[in-house]
């Protein structure tokens, strides 16, 4: 805890901010929920999936009423992973490993595929004589319905950031791999925690479309972009043809994506509103949007509020429009690009206070009794969770690795000796994993 002086300072500053911010408050201004209406105007590369004869505005359901509707699906499956984060060593090596899980919601005939994982190491050290051609995962002693995978990161130039690209490999190939299996065993709709095509991977398949910006893992392991994105877009693809869902859930983001075309849209009708609009993200123009003060107790009871869903056609990546996957090196069998864009709505959970943008793939929810069903889905189980659906929930739990797991992984390398930064001795980085 700081000294009592320094933290008397910081107390009379935010006093003081208080009292500025409360009258700038108190001057007439353009609402977060007058401003989505907004999105109801053409332009900026998103637009509204709704019948032409209603508006886009924010709906108020009380959970009591939730709670009497209709499951459409009352079992339904989770993906999750978790990782190692980055193991470093003494002679220059790089590790990653990660495990993912499926997640089990309701009376399942199908619940032993919660047994099943997939697991990844990612190695990296940058020596063209060192090799990991020899081992064979087939002959190891797997555990039966573990699904292993040991990946060498190629030699490569020096670059800040190839711890994360070690870790990230090794976490988004583990789940769009498990979820891309276990698509064609599960009865239900597939909730996968994050976004429906994963970060970074999704950002180094745009910079490489548009050939600016980061590219360095297009550069290095063109190949493994390439196949993570492709588990990602065949489970797509496999639960569109049995006729499921497949939904992504991001609870934080510093995206603006939404909020730089609402105020293109603005802009280029000549709309009496002043831009660039107050918020710095789509995260905080959404939940100043759907929060009411009604919302935990008021005559209805507490409330959940949405959106309706929008469409997504388009990246602006550098100030380039792009269609994403259209000129890539993925295979897409239905249709073109365009089916699989991003649709999606925010949804915000009063008891929990958590605002969450839901992701499915457009040709899943063209048809507005889907786009019905899916967002139905999702609000009986944010009325129940009051945050990410259960079985998402369960994968979490049953995917982890512990701080002592990870430990234990990094004694296992023995033959070289293991470095910890000195945030993660005093356990920060366990404490940001949270």
């Amino acid at each position: 805890m700081t000294d009592f002086g320094a933290y008397a300072a910081l107390q009379e500053m935010f006093t003081e901010l208080n009292h500025a911010v409360g009258e700038f408050e108190e001057d007439p201004r353009v609402t977060a929920e007058e401003a989505l209406a907004h999105f109801s105007l053409p332009g900026g590369h998103i637009e509204p999936l709704l019948p032409d004869d209603e508006e886009f505005g924010v709906a108020h359901e009380p959970i009591s009423e939730i709670y009497d509707w209709d499951d459409p699906w009352p079992i339904s499956y989770g993906i999750d992973g978790s990782t190692t984060r980055s193991l470093q060593f003494n002679n220059g090596l790089l590790v990653g490993a990660s495990v993912a899980k499926l997640g089990v919601s309701g009376e399942s005939d199908h619940a032993d595929l919660a047994n099943q994982a997939t697991t990844t190491l990612v190695a990296h050290l940058n020596e063209e004589e060192f090799s990991l051609s020899d081992i064979d995962t087939a002959s190891l002693d797997i555990p039966e319905g573990i699904d292993a995978h040991l990946f060498q990161f190629p030699p490569c130039e020096r670059t800040s950031r190839l711890e994360e690209y070690v870790v990230e490999v090794s976490r988004t190939y583990a789940e769009g791999r498990h979820a891309f299996e276990m698509a064609g065993e599960i009865d239900g709709p597939l909730f996968i925690d994050g976004p429906l095509y994963p970060n970074p991977a999704f950002g180094w398949m745009l910079f490489e479309q548009v050939g600016e910006g980061p590219r360095r893992m297009t550069e290095i392991w063109p190949e493994m972009v390439s196949d993570i994105l492709q588990n990602y877009v065949k489970t797509v693809e496999i639960m569109h043809r049995r006729d499921l869902p497949i939904v992504g859930i991001t609870k934080t983001s510093g995206s603006a994506v939404a909020l730089d075309a609402l105020e293109t849209k603005i802009e280029e009708a000549d709309v009496d509103v002043s831009v660039p609009l107050p918020w710095t993200n789509d995260h905080q123009l959404f939940n100043d949007a759907l929060f009411t003060m009604e919302d935990k107790h008021g005559d209805c009871g507490s409330l959940i509020s949405y959106t309706p869903w929008l469409l997504q056609t388009r990246q602006t990546v550098r100030g380039t429009p792009v269609v994403p996957f259209e000129t890539f090196d993925i295979e897409l069998k239905h249709g073109d690009a365009r089916e699989y864009q991003r649709a999606f709505f925010y949804a915000r959970t009063p008891m929990t206070d958590n605002v969450m943008r839901v992701e499915a793939p457009y040709m899943l929810v063209r048809e507005q009794s889907q786009r019905e069903r899916i967002q139905q889905k999702l609000l009986v189980e944010l009325a129940q969770q009051q945050k990410e659906p259960r079985a998402i929930t369960h994968a979490d739990e049953m995917a982890r690795i512990t701080r002592g797991d990870r430990n234990n992984l990094r004694r296992l390398l023995g033959s070289v000796r293991a470095l910890e930064d000195y945030n993660e001795k005093r356990g920060f980085r366990d404490m940001e994993a949270e």
